[in-house]
């Protein structure tokens, strides 16, 4: 399990020092705030952590914001009815995201 959990935070690590990486190489004109939603974005969305069945499920565990869909309003927009498959996929990129968020906010010197 400790195995998983390093691959987890090392791929968060990665994502985050990618997307400061690319701020730092930004057109100083760009809107900083709308750039780091999308690079953020664009990097969640097609990442093995939120697309790969066996590995949503380390997202979950491993995450220190596992219910992010619950809290953020992801959920809102859907309409699940009983029976439905639960949405691991959506729950695995919420809790990617707000994970990248923190560690990003972090190595650009910001408070959470």
């Amino acid at each position: 399990m400790s195995q998983d959990h390093d691959h987890y935070w090392q791929a968060v690590e990665d994502v985050a020092e990618h997307i400061v990486a690319e701020l730092a190489d930004a057109d100083p004109e760009e809107d900083r705030d709308e750039l780091l939603a999308r690079l953020i974005h664009d990097r969640i969305d097609q990442h093995d952590y939120v697309i790969r069945d066996d590995l949503q499920i380390h997202t979950l565990q491993h995450s220190q914001h596992p219910c992010a869909a619950l809290f953020n309003g992801t959920l809102l927009g859907h309409r699940y009815q009983p029976g439905d498959n639960f949405p691991f996929a959506g729950f695995a990129a919420d809790a990617l995201e707000a994970d990248v968020i923190a560690k990003v906010k972090e190595l650009l010197g910001e408070e959470n």
